[in-house]
């Protein structure tokens, strides 16, 4: 499992379109490895789900929360990578794992997340219409 840290995002905004929440404003979400700086811009357009909890389970975790911007970052930035392709899956989940430790979920809570996402969310990993709305960027770390 790789390690990230010094998640950080922008603030946006967004509105809800059906059970979908539509990005409205540019923001940038970015984490480290140690080695690099995996820098993602979200446009105006992006859609998500959120974090795709059953409802069986949503006293544990919020699918979306309207008062954390950083939670709901952290589903828009692993539903971007999902989406886009630039970062393998298992990546893409161990950035979920990291960014929910970094704005302070408990361990238990982000590692429980992470194993349902690695074995149940794998089959929408591929390419679809909201990589036109994700740009990455990858920088080394001085």
């Amino acid at each position: 499992m790789a390690s990230f840290r010094n998640f950080k995002c922008d603030d946006y905004t967004y509105h809800k379109v059906g059970d979908l929440y539509q990005i409205d404003s540019q923001f940038r979400i970015m984490l480290e490895d140690g080695q690099y700086r995996y820098v993602f811009t979200i446009y105006p357009g992006f859609r998500t789900d959120g974090g795709s909890i059953p409802f069986l389970f949503r006293w544990f975790a919020k699918p979306w929360d309207p008062e954390n911007l950083e939670y709901d970052a952290c589903f828009i930035l692993h539903d971007c990578c999902y989406a886009s392709g630039y970062v393998h899956r298992d990546i893409a989940d161990d950035m979920l794992r990291s960014s929910l430790r970094d704005i302070g979920l408990s361990r238990g809570k982000a590692s429980t997340i992470h194993w349902c996402v690695k074995h149940f969310a794998k089959s929408h990993y591929e390419k679809d219409e909201n990589a036109d709305f994700v740009k990455f960027e990858l920088f080394p770390i001085k």
